[in-house]
């Protein structure tokens, strides 16, 4: 399994469906901007990769302020967590970054979206993304 972030990617690339363009991003100008950017059949979103070492995921302050912020303006954002021993990925939804910062994963288990192999996330992350856009667009209110 992958053991770092770049071989999550490669990994997770290989189980997009055709309708999907995806861009890992290397950003050292926009601090905490998230590794990935993808467009599922036409549903944008941003996920950050995380490898879990000793049950647990650290994330910068910049990646706390970045999540915060694009959640506050009903963006949609995720943090995948993959824990290498097991195999497993974990789907988090991006506005709950400062729970995920420091806790156990273990701890966090109910709050994810997916829990499993990398090849099944596809099928829930283009849903829960719309899902997570649909609640954010309810939520605007037309400008003054």
């Amino acid at each position: 399994m992958a053991k770092t972030e770049t071989e999550l990617w490669k990994l997770l690339k290989k189980h997009f469906p055709k309708k999907t363009h995806s861009q890992r991003i290397e950003n050292r100008v926009s601090e905490g901007m998230p590794d990935c950017y993808i467009c599922m059949d036409g549903i944008p979103l941003w996920v950050e990769l995380k490898i879990i070492k000793n049950d647990r995921v650290s994330i910068r302050p910049s990646q706390i302020a970045w999540h915060l912020s694009h959640s506050r303006c009903n963006g949609v954002s995720f943090f995948l967590l993959h824990e290498p021993r097991q195999g497993d990925v974990f789907l988090f939804e991006g506005g709950l970054v400062s729970e995920i910062h420091g806790s156990c994963v273990s701890d966090l288990r109910p709050a994810a979206l997916y829990i499993g192999s990398a090849s099944g996330l596809p099928a829930t992350l283009r849903p829960a993304a719309y899902d997570l856009w649909k609640k954010g667009a309810q939520d605007l209110r037309p400008a003054p």
